[in-house]
């Protein structure tokens, strides 16, 4: 008999606990006795592509007996489709343990989830991906624990009734749901989002910061416990439904066609428009902090402007900006928003753009063309990308000149040369401005003046 078996229990079991799940796995199957010291698994990780002698340890997990609890399972099998059968039994299994964070990584060709991955009743977080394809679920499909849903790359077929919102149905405590390279393009009869307990809604279009555009007649959100969006995509047609009357914070990042194509996407034959995102706009309102990601979705918001809510709760507005974009956008968003506090300009500060008339000609754009609204109650401003051009200066000063209730400017400097930090920051501290207005200048990390 070796000396560890001579231990008391709670000894062996202080002992095992240093195990891997791997290892605890095959040491069960040393004893009798062993089996019960494994009453709980935290972590149980597969992968085929580092495990040789993966089915093997599957069959070790499989012969733990079901007092035996897996608390975490994280399972990656692309390697090799021949297993799949053996997978599911093994899934089945662990399902029956008690597990309340399931990561399933598997290839998704030719392969269908087991139903009992739909109807577990301790699950809490549920990751799916990458490849999967989901085209029917169980008429009980219910996940009562489930809080957090992740979806990476997933297809939803269903020509009868839409897996994806059955999916959401089957949650009834769903707090976040992250949808990683969605292709809403692929999906049938999938394009709502729908859940009365959701409160943090992430979603990632696969292409959205790519070349490719697609036709998309509508995209549904219906989420009125929702106070955190996070939502990068291609503008489809409409909005038809936007209910987003709890929001706190949002993110939004649209793709729009290229100059080129604009007057094709946004204007019909008749002259009008047939990509609406007013729905998406107005759903917006209650927001308190607002990130427009993207010269693009500036661009949307300006085609739109006139149905730009009232931001009665907006404190914090930070857009994007690029060389060749222009400002026409910001004066609308500041206008509408009478309780703004902090504005974040993310990228360069002064805009460039080529001329109708001759394209080698630059036109530079300073923001003294647009209305600024006098009123706007702005305290702090924050540039992102400051370099000090004369254009550069002149819109600062413009907002000195016009935010009269600015008490903060927080300049950040992309250039490194000492001699050059020491000019910009002369020039910008020296500009007029109120008694009550300080300038902060910060510089590359490292690089001090």
């Amino acid at each position: 008999m070796d000396s560890i078996s001579t231990l008391p229990d709670d000894i062996i079991f202080h002992i095992v606990s240093f195990l891997s799940a791997k290892e605890a796995a095959f040491a069960s199957l040393l004893s009798k006795r062993w089996q019960h010291m494994f009453a709980i698994i935290p972590n149980l990780e597969f992968d085929d592509s580092i495990n040789i002698q993966g089915v093997d340890f599957l069959d070790a997990v499989l012969v733990l007996p079901l007092s035996c609890r897996v608390k975490n399972l994280s399972l990656k099998c692309r390697k090799d489709p021949t297993h799949y059968a053996f997978v599911n039994h093994f899934l089945c299994n662990v399902l029956k343990r008690g597990v309340m964070d399931l990561k399933l990584d598997i290839n998704g060709h030719g392969y269908s989830l087991p139903f009992e991955v739909f109807t577990c009743k301790t699950l809490v977080e549920l990751k799916l991906g990458t490849g999967l394809v989901i085209d029917i679920l169980p008429k009980n499909a219910l996940l009562p624990a489930l809080k957090t849903l992740i979806i990476d790359s997933v297809q939803f077929y269903d020509h009868c009734g839409c897996a994806f919102q059955k999916l959401l149905s089957a949650c009834p405590a769903l707090v976040e749901l992250v949808m990683h390279n969605v292709e809403w393009e692929n999906w049938e009869w999938s394009r709502t989002v729908s859940s009365p307990t959701l409160q943090r809604l992430t979603i990632n279009h696969r292409y959205c910061f790519g070349i490719i555009h697609y036709d998309l007649e509508s995209i549904i959100f219906d989420t009125p416990s929702l106070t955190f969006l996070k939502y990068f995509d291609f503008a489809p047609q409409s909005y038809p439904i936007v209910n987003l009357g709890s929001l706190v914070e949002a993110t939004v990042g649209l793709t729009l066609p290229d100059d080129h194509v604009r007057i094709k996407q946004y204007a019909g034959d008749n002259g009008t428009i047939t990509s609406d995102i007013t729905n998406l706009i107005k759903g917006l309102r209650n927001v308190e902090i607002l990130n427009l990601f993207t010269t693009m979705t500036m661009e949307a918001f300006y085609f739109f402007h006139e149905v730009i809510p009232v931001f009665e709760n907006l404190h914090r507005l930070c857009v994007t900006t690029e060389q060749e974009y222009r400002w026409r956008t910001l004066p609308h968003l500041l206008k509408k928003s009478p309780n703004l506090k902090t504005l974040v300009i993310e990228g360069p500060l002064h805009f460039t753009y080529n001329s109708d008339d001759d394209d080698d000609e630059p036109v530079y754009e300073y923001l003294s063309e647009y209305d600024f609204p006098l009123s706007c109650p702005l305290k702090v401003l924050e540039i992102t990308e400051y370099r000090g051009t004369r254009g550069e200066l002149e819109q600062i000063k413009h907002f000195l000149d016009n935010l009269l209730c600015l008490e903060l400017v927080k300049v950040f400097v992309s250039e490194t040369d000492h001699e050059e930090q020491i000019q910009l920051k002369f020039s910008l501290l020296n500009l007029p401005r109120s008694s009550k207005c300080k300038v902060q200048f910060f510089i590359p990390p490292g690089k001090s003046v």
